[in-house]
């Protein structure tokens, strides 16, 4: 795989987390200057993805799974990488289960929700061809679909009123004691695919800061946008606020009266690339760690437990509730792992084989 279909897929598993649960959780974490705990989010990022790849860059022949398990064996690797599957797991459930809600409110209000979680059959199957065919099919979908999302931010645009900007700054830092603020972190976990990755495929840390630069301006987008339009009070009640500020789009084309529609479709077809790099990611995991068996067998395996978990999810508190509780299993994963990754990389240094 090039680096340049790398860095296209870190882009599209990143993206397509910001739209729905991360504005709704930034907007609990602060009353005032959202902007800082966005920003705290993408620095953290960057720090343990440099710790992370410089880590794993000690080890060229090995990936992820083949550091811990040269330096803490294989059981000690289970333990420690096994709260990085339940993460994800429980992270493509819950996020995508609230997208698919999304489906089920806005555009098919009378098909039963085990019908739309069928949907989670299109993943699976993508993750059951590879992460090779899960890049190049990504960024096919993706070119099809990225005009129309920036259409859809940029149109917005002219109903903001610049006042519900302030105020700008939380002097106290507040939101650091928040639990939405450890909720809101989920997107950043999206580097953490490509210690699964060889090392001739992994891009260079600097363009990958490149990258997490430019994300961060979507990442501010998904919050302000809403916001700047309904105001920060406002928007607290709001469950979808990237599509209902789409809904206040006038364009006198009528194509685009179905703006939120066409959003709410994009969306879905970009998260289910993200979607497929979790599943596959969990394969890997549980394949090599814990269960040699076929690939294919394991996806299935995932997908019935995915729907199944869904499924038994009664109502959108409840689904709130554990996008909270998963908030530990995103921490440990997002710090722990890249820092374990750097202290044996030390080690490795220290004492050569």
């Amino acid at each position: 795989m090039s680096k340049r279909l790398l860095l296209t897929l870190f882009f599209i598993v990143h993206i397509s987390l910001f739209y729905y649960v991360y504005p709704v959780k930034i907007i609990e974490t602060a009353s005032k200057g959202h902007w800082e705990p966005i920003l705290t989010g993408f620095l953290a990022e960057l720090a343990f993805m440099w710790m992370y790849l410089k880590g794993l860059s000690r080890f060229p022949d090995k990936d992820v799974i083949g550091v811990y398990r040269q330096k803490s064996g294989k059981w000690l690797s289970a333990v420690l990488l096994v709260p990085l599957a339940i993460f994800l797991f429980l992270d493509l459930n819950l996020i995508h289960r609230y997208e698919y809600e999304s489906v089920n409110v806005l555009l098919l209000p009378k098909t039963p929700t085990l019908f739309i979680l069928l949907l989670y059959s299109i993943p699976c199957y993508i993750a059951w061809k590879g992460i090779e065919a899960i890049a190049r099919g990504g960024v096919a979908l993706f070119i099809c679909v990225a005009p129309l999302i920036l259409f859809s931010l940029v149109s917005g645009v002219k109903n903001m009123d610049i006042h519900n900007i302030f105020p700008l700054f939380d002097a106290q830092l507040s939101y650091l004691k928040r639990p939405a603020f450890y909720a809101s972190l989920f997107p950043h976990a999206g580097f953490l695919f490509l210690g699964l990755m060889p090392k001739k495929s992994k891009p260079a840390p600097l363009q990958l800061s490149y990258l997490l630069a430019v994300l961060f301006i979507f990442g501010l987008a998904s919050v302000y946008l809403p916001m700047l339009i309904f105001g920060p009070e406002a928007i607290l009640s709001f469950r979808y606020p990237n599509v209902l500020t789409l809904d206040t789009v006038d364009n006198e084309w009528v194509v685009f009266d179905w703006l939120p529609t066409f959003f709410v479709i994009s969306m879905i077809g970009v998260s289910m690339v993200e979607s497929a790099v979790s599943l596959w990611v969990i394969t890997t995991l549980i394949q090599r760690l814990l269960l040699p068996v076929g690939r294919g067998w394991i996806v299935i395996a995932l997908g019935l437990l995915s729907y199944g978990f869904s499924a038994f999810i009664p109502n959108m508190d409840s689904l709130e509730q554990l996008v909270t509780m998963n908030s530990v299993f995103c921490v440990y994963s997002i710090c722990v792992v890249p820092v374990t990754v750097w202290l044996m990389s030390l080690h490795d240094r220290r004492n050569p084989a």
